[in-house]
């Protein structure tokens, strides 16, 4: 029992030792951008990212959503065009906005994944892409994190304001959620969005 207390007392630590080299690095660098209208998200194709990934190993960030989901918009303005939320994505990810309502086939490691149309709907369903990446548990908005393998797919649905957004990409981004629990560091973490004005979501 005390080696298990003296193991995760070390690893909270050694986070919190992390995370503040991290927003020293950040506060001194000056982690906004210069010019906040600037910097945008650079979206790319679910085709093009996986293209992206074989040339170079990188993790993927996918954006869920479709036309008629007002949560996604709301998350397109108040989190994405956040230039701190968006430099993040661009320097770490292969960032793709995917309609869940393509209908357009993808092919995906071999598979053709394609679009189910409901009955007595016209225009509406879902693709079978969504469905796979969000492990069936479909809800928009929802984020998905690949890793460099384009395996293991991390959705996570709801409406992300920029705060958690970082938490998120972080998380994600920085491997930590291979060891540390999302509720632990959910708590150890504080976003520098969270202590600056300057990390302000646009209105």
């Amino acid at each position: 029992m005390s080696k298990i207390l003296f193991t995760l007392t070390a690893v909270v630590c050694l986070m919190f030792m992390s995370f503040s080299s991290v927003e020293n690095k950040e506060e001194k660098d000056g982690n906004a951008p210069k010019d906040n209208h600037k910097v945008k998200i650079e979206w790319v194709s679910f085709e093009e990212a996986i293209k992206k990934n074989e040339e170079n190993p990188k993790k993927l960030f996918i954006d869920l959503y479709t036309d008629w989901c007002t949560w996604c918009l709301k998350m397109e303005k108040a989190t994405f065009e956040n230039p701190v939320i968006a430099q993040y994505i661009n320097e770490n990810f292969y960032p793709v906005k995917l309609d869940a309502e393509t209908q357009r086939n993808i092919n995906f490691k071999g598979k053709d994944f394609v679009f189910r149309p409901d009955e007595g709907t016209t225009g509406r369903g879902v693709h079978e892409i969504a469905i796979f990446l969000t492990r069936g548990r479909l809800n928009y908005p929802s984020v998905i994190f690949l890793d460099e393998t384009i395996a293991n797919p991390q959705p996570v649905s709801g409406f992300q304001n920029p705060i958690r957004m970082d938490k998120l990409l972080k998380y994600f981004g920085e491997n930590y959620y291979k060891e540390v629990d999302w509720g632990l560091f959910n708590q150890i973490y504080q976003s520098p969005l969270e202590k600056s004005k300057a990390f302000a979501s646009p209105k």
